[in-house]
């Protein structure tokens, strides 16, 4: 039942995402999936996707066995995975590869750490079923949300010093934190072994049908 509800609202969330880039009349970029050829690269994309949300998990759970801060650093970086999630069809709409997308979050990390807070809230302490019961509900509006919101740097270069604090005195928030440096570095080293593991086979494989193409003509 769990997983047949992710497929029918995986379904619907593309749905909602659709109709609200129509009611904003926004006149749609070209998709991510225009720029795919061929359903072989579209099924390797998804792969991708996929092996990054499981390496976001594992780096979660990393995080939160750590004693004392764990349980908060983990908490952070769920709120910067739910928030990269809700704003994934827009970015997907915008055509955005994985990299831009996770280089843009880390660049306005404090607007997408509080995007996700409330959601992550309301999820993060639950089991993993009832944290999806509870996502599904209101996931769809975050989806609404995300393709209207316009996120802001932390603190954007040129930004204006108030004239009573001094510009070497006054605490400044990072412009940047690469929360999702070790996810890229997980990711890298899945791909790496995918291909050590599959990639002689997969050549193979292609060499036996080009072979069979040369016969055939």
């Amino acid at each position: 039942m769990y997983f047949a509800l992710l497929v029918i609202n995986g379904k619907f969330y593309s749905k909602v995402a659709e109709k609200s880039l129509q009611v904003q009349n926004k006149n749609q970029p070209n998709a991510a999936a225009g720029n795919v050829s061929n359903a072989i690269q579209t099924i390797a994309a998804t792969i991708y996707t996929t092996i990054f949300y499981i390496n976001c998990g594992v780096f979660a759970a990393i995080l939160r066995s750590i004693p004392v801060i764990g349980v908060f650093l983990s908490f952070a970086m769920n709120c910067l995975i739910m928030s990269y999630y809700c704003f994934e069809y827009r970015w997907v709409y915008m055509g955005w590869t994985l990299e831009q997308r996770t280089a843009y979050v880390e660049q306005h990390w404090s607007f997408f750490l509080g995007f996700g807070l409330p959601a992550t809230f309301l999820t993060f302490f639950l089991s993993t079923l009832r944290s999806a019961a509870v996502f599904s509900l209101f996931y769809p509006s975050y989806v609404i949300m995300a393709f209207l919101a316009t996120p802001k740097s932390t603190s954007p270069s040129g930004q204006p010093v108030a004239s009573s604090v001094s510009s070497t005195s006054e605490w400044m928030l990072p412009n940047r934190i690469s929360a999702f440096l070790i996810v890229r570095i997980l990711n890298n080293l899945v791909i790496a072994l995918v291909r050590l593991v599959g990639g002689v086979r997969v050549e193979a494989i292609m060499a036996d049908k080009k072979d069979t193409a040369k016969k055939d003509q």
